[in-house]
């Protein structure tokens, strides 16, 4: 992938990490956005920023309340700025485009449902609610990537060992806030799944895109990805991709 010469009117972007992540997770697409000569922002959300090995709590309200700080910051009225949001990053990146005039949202990997829960005769955020007053930490697993270079990669980043319970269920609850405002988007979308994800529903990927029906939205599906699409195998043609759709000029 060749660098892209810098051009004035390039708009800004602000780039969100997954729950219980950190920018690590985008760092190959952050830094081909910011070779692309954009302005870059890639903060840590709220709850995120503490000394590990134990992941602190935090809650959806912290994180929506610093990406509108964020965005005023890195954006203006003639200089909106372009949004990439993973996971529940992703919903974080929607919840703030009801809120500001974004330039456009790149999705990926999007959290609307844990991965096999789907059919369970109750909702996750019940059980979760329930452990987390017994349990408020349990141990984390490995980075979700297929490439083994860039697993060890990640797991050498990755300052927690436990994942936050409280902050799982408020993720799930920001879900149920964050569905609402879907259908008034509508500034261009393009939404990126790896086919292989075992953290979040693949389908909700194609659900979110068929819902954004006053947005000119479009959908890539990666084969040999698993959640962590900025770091996994398909990542050249993904980063691409997203080059690509952030020069297009405004629908």
């Amino acid at each position: 992938m060749t660098e892209r010469e810098a051009m004035p009117d390039r708009r800004p972007c602000l780039i969100l990490h997954g729950l219980g992540g950190g920018p690590y997770e985008l760092q190959p697409l952050t830094e081909a956005v910011a070779a692309s000569g954009r302005e870059v922002r890639a903060p840590v959300l709220p709850g995120h920023d503490g000394p590990g090995p134990a992941m602190p709590s935090s809650s959806w309200p912290d994180w929506t309340r610093c990406a509108e700080a964020w965005y005023d910051d890195t954006a203006s009225e003639t200089a909106p700025a372009a949004v990439v949001g993973f996971s529940t990053g992703a919903m974080i990146a929607l919840h703030l485009a009801s809120r500001r005039k974004v330039d456009r949202l790149i999705l990926l990997a999007p959290f609307l449902a844990i991965r096999h829960t789907s059919r369970l005769p109750f909702q996750p955020v019940s059980l979760l609610r329930v452990l987390a007053r017994w349990t408020p930490e349990i141990q984390r697993r490995g980075p979700a990537v297929r490439d083994p270079k860039m697993r060890r990669w990640a797991s050498s980043l990755d300052r927690f060992r436990t994942f936050n319970l409280h902050a799982a269920v408020s993720a799930l609850e920001f879900i149920e806030e964050v569905k609402p405002l879907i259908a008034a988007i509508d500034v261009p979308v393009l939404i990126v799944q790896g086919r292989l994800d075992s953290v979040v529903e693949p389908w909700g990927a194609a659900w979110l895109h068929g819902r954004l029906t006053a947005a000119p939205s479009r959908l890539i599906e990666l084969p040999r990805s698993d959640h962590l699409v900025a770091l996994d195998k398909d990542r050249e043609s993904m980063i691409d991709a997203v080059l690509a759709f952030l020069d297009e000029p405004p629908a």
